[in-house]
């Protein structure tokens, strides 16, 4: 309840001094007064509220107030086509009965009615009886243009119509009139000219010259079809269809003019439904100008997966212009939100949604000649993949560029600087060089208020604003990198290290960002393409703390801490994939398992220093319990696992559903012999009473995988359900998946008193001198360790190593500077902190639990134990 209807204005009342009235109560999103076609007021007016409080606080303080000295009115506005709303009274309303008392001719062309003399062949006969056009005709030679009937007082004719209308009466809606049938016309040849329609009953009279009929149909649009052949030929005579008018037939009551615009609704709903379930595409109007891409995804998203979301903006302004393309991934959730959703109020306004068109091909775009179709199209397809979040570096630095600017800074030749001579390689010279640009580009850029934090979270939010430009050439001023981004729009900020190796672009609106996103990504710049990526929405973020600072002046410290605190945790929640939210529930079900078990065993040890046999049973019946809570966690995982990652080509389609079939049935029909995760069947509206739902004939099964949709497509073809033989067929449409979901979380491992770094990624082409040269720069290595490779050279390796430094302060140096981005032979170097060695309390903890039977071996011998014992007491028994 957004919207309210305000009633009994005065006459003279402005929409400025409505707005002061309720702008008091918070942010307004509408106020429209209505008025007549000639621009009289009709006291009463429309206001929107982003907010339900707000309108609710409105809405209780200001109903039945007085201004000036008019009382208004204040009412919830209904959803359109809700049964509860009121119906329509005043004159100026047009479903209303005074309306149409009022406009009897408006009403007759709305259904379709047109009177016997505005039709082009009535418009001709009112000059059939002129002498003076008679005789035009013969002057002109025209004489066998006039027909013998136009002879004398046209009786003829009327006398045939009033023939063919005797003894009818009652609703004739679903009737017409056909005129200048030929004479030997006969019912049967009739039928073969309106066939496929069917016919419930055909009335002939005829004269020397001409036939008249009288049809009647079963349905409202078998009459339009019909009236859609006017002037059509049956036999070389020009046929006229009409509908039965005048004081022939009584006029059609309120009721039937409701069923009509009813029906009229039905079948734009149907056109509508049928077009979306082409596209997938839903256009939305009417939206509120405060509205945000994030309020209309938590909106759509209810109805199913969101593919595509584009809001028109205002270049000035920045805000939304009131249109809005959605895409779904199923078009089956776009029809879903279309009935939702269509005529119902959304912060204030009525949406109007209707469907969309086909997403345009995008041109096909220029590519060099040099290149192969392969190349050609794996350019294109890394263009259409650029704007999805990938788990890309944030300080990504090219190979080239980096020997350049190191070349420059040292004032050599590019060529001296990757020779083999000197005591260390190309490589490892290249790796410093790139450690060294890292940490100056993270300096400048932590200067520069950029949160460099907001990078390392995976899958977190991406910015619509803010874009990352990465693997520039050496000598790039930012001035032109400013001019290719400005012929996109203007730029908010611009940033760039001393080194030009990235840059930071901020748009100034979300539309020219997409623009250039799209239009740069892979682009040649240079000799080498353009990597852009969506930064972080908070890379430009203040801190929590400054931010509540300034929005909460008259907090204590206690309270600005706890507020901060809170807030720091919802964020963190918020920015979680759900892969970490998985790992998240795993590891807190874990704690607790190891918490319970732990304090078990503490108590054991406090109150029973002495174990007895029964002591030992009653720990064994603990552990047991312990494991297999540990096993249906992990099968819980499992399901939960299976439950939120579907794959491709488990989703069928069923045709030819009974009306009265629902979920429930078809879901009882399929899951009695496959594994189904949903049954949907696909519903509208009912245009008669929108309370309600009707099924559309069709739905769509989701099994759990896709040997069962297999399957079912085989054995279930054509099978009855209902009374209807179903259809069934393999949904092709993909579902969208989440490159941001596959990123990894980073090693949550701390340093604590540990001096061992492990090193993963290394290439195979590295040997053990250059990476003791690498990490030697930072200090004095204890040791350094590299697992050899089975059956290879005396250099081979497995890819992973360790090094140890005498000092933790020398760990953290080469952690801190290496961690970052620092690629060795075009591959990036992982570090993570090495796990400690075990403490001696952590040796004799396992020892104790060896001595209690807690280990696989124990547990084994245990079980074959008990297993003699069982067929023992089976032989004693025998």
């Amino acid at each position: 309840m957004s919207r309210l209807i305000v009633k009994g204005l005065p006459s003279a009342y402005t929409e400025a001094k409505l707005r002061a009235v309720f702008e008091k109560y918070g942010q307004l999103t509408d106020c429209s007064l209505k008025y007549t076609k000639d621009g009289k007021f009709r006291r009463f007016a429309f206001v929107g509220f982003g907010d339900e409080h707000n309108a609710k606080r409105a809405l209780s303080d200001l109903n039945n107030t007085f201004i000036n000295a008019s009382r208004i009115q204040v009412e919830e506005c209904k959803p359109f086509g809700d049964e509860t709303k009121p119906r329509a009274w005043s004159k100026y309303a047009k479903d209303s009965s005074a309306y149409k008392r009022a406009h009897p001719g408006e009403a007759n062309e709305e259904n379709g009615k047109r009177k016997l003399g505005d039709t082009p062949m009535n418009k001709k006969k009112k000059f059939d009886h002129d002498e003076k056009f008679v005789e035009f005709l013969q002057v002109q030679n025209k004489a066998s243009l006039i027909r013998p009937d136009q002879e004398g007082d046209g009786i003829v004719e009327e006398d045939l119509i009033s023939k063919l209308l005797e003894g009818i009466s009652g609703d004739t809606s679903l009737s017409l009139t056909l005129r200048g049938l030929p004479a030997s016309v006969k019912q049967k040849s009739l039928k073969e000219w309106m066939s496929p329609i069917r016919v419930k009953g055909i009335k002939i009279t005829r004269n020397t010259n001409e036939a008249a009929a009288f049809v009647t149909f079963t349905q409202r649009s078998d009459v339009k079809k019909i009236l859609a052949r006017n002037g059509q030929f049956l036999g070389g005579y020009k046929i006229e269809v009409s509908r039965i008018l005048g004081n022939e037939t009584q006029s059609i009551d309120a009721s039937e003019e409701t069923d009509n615009l009813y029906m009229d609704r039905e079948e734009e709903n149907i056109t509508i439904t049928n077009a979306i379930l082409e596209t997938g595409r839903l256009f939305l109007r009417n939206l509120p100008y405060s509205c945000t891409e994030d309020d209309l995804q938590y909106l759509l998203k209810k109805y199913g997966e969101v593919a595509d979301l584009q809001m028109i903006i205002n270049k000035k302004t920045g805000m939304c212009k009131g249109f809005a393309i959605v895409t779904y991934v199923f078009p089956e959730n776009a029809v879903a939100a279309f009935s939702a959703l269509d005529g119902t109020i959304f912060k204030g306004r009525m949406l109007h949604i209707l469907a969309g068109d086909e997403k345009p091909e995008p041109k096909p775009e220029i590519i060099g000649e040099m290149k192969s179709a392969f190349q050609k199209e794996k350019v294109i397809k890394l263009k259409a993949n650029a704007g999805k979040a990938h788990s890309w570096n944030a300080l990504f630095l090219g190979a080239n560029a980096v020997a350049d600017t190191l070349a420059a800074k040292l004032n050599v030749e590019k060529s001296d600087l990757l020779s083999g001579e000197g005591e260390t390689s190309a490589g490892v010279r290249l790796a410093l060089a790139e450690t060294r640009l890292v940490r100056e580009t993270r300096e400048f850029l932590l200067a520069a208020g950029v949160c460099l934090d907001a990078f390392s979270r995976p899958a977190a939010k991406r910015s619509a604003t803010v874009i990352l430009v990465k693997n520039l050439p050496a000598g790039v001023e930012v001035d032109e990198l400013q001019r290719m981004f400005e012929r996109f729009g203007p730029i908010k900020r611009a940033l760039m290290p001393p080194e030009g190796v990235s840059a930071i672009m901020e748009m100034d609106n979300m539309v020219d960002a997409r623009n250039a996103f799209r239009a740069l990504a892979y682009s040649r710049f240079r000799a080498q393409p353009l990597y852009l990526e969506w930064a972080p929405f908070d890379v430009f973020a203040r801190s929590k703390a400054e931010v509540s600072m300034e929005e909460r002046p008259g907090c204590s410290n206690a309270e600005e801490e706890e507020i901060v605190k809170v807030q720091e945790e919802t964020c963190e929640r918020g920015s979680l994939s759900r892969e970490e939210k998985k790992t998240l529930r795993r590891s807190k079900k874990h704690r607790e398992v190891e918490q319970h078990i732990k304090q078990e065993r503490e108590r054991e040890l406090e109150n029973q220093p002495e174990l007895t046999p029964d002591d030992e049973m009653v720990g064994e019946r603990n552990r047991e319990e312990n494991r297999e809570k540990n096993e249906k966690m992990q099968e819980e995982d499992k399901s939960e696992e299976e439950e939120e990652s579907p794959s491709v080509g488990t989703t069928v389609f069923v045709k030819n559903l009974n009306f009265d079939t629902t979920d429930e049935s078809l879901f009882k029909k399929f899951s009695s012999k496959y594994k189904v995760r949903s049954a949907i069947v696909s519903k509208k509206r009912d245009p008669s009473n929108p309370a309600k739902s009707l099924s559309m004939g069709f739905g769509f099964l989701k099994f759990y995988s896709v040997e069962d949709a297999q399957r079912a497509l085989k054995e279930m073809q054509g099978v009855l359900l209902d009374g209807h033989c179903l259809e069934l067929k393999l949904s092709h449409r993909e579902e969208a998946v989440d490159e941001s979901r596959k990123r990894k979380s980073v090693s949550r491992l701390q340093q604590g008193e540990c001096t061992k770094i492990m090193v993963r990624n290394i290439p195979f082409q590295a040997t053990r001198k250059e990476l003791k040269q690498l990490f030697a720069t930072f200090g004095e290595l204890r040791a350094f360790r590299m697992p050899k490779k089975m059956g290879s050279s005396a250099e081979g390796h497995r890819g992973f190593g360790f090094v140890d430094f005498l000092t933790r302060a020398d760990a953290r140096r080469a952690f801190d500077a290496l961690v970052h981005s620092t690629h060795l032979y075009g591959r990036r170097l992982v570090l993570e902190w090495a796990k400690e060695e075990e403490s001696i309390e952590e040796l004799r903890e396992k020892a104790l639990s060896n001595l209690s039977g807690d280990t696989k071996e124990m547990r084994k011998q245990k079980k074959r134990m008990k297993d003699i014992e069982k067929d023992l007491t089976a032989i004693d028994d025998d």
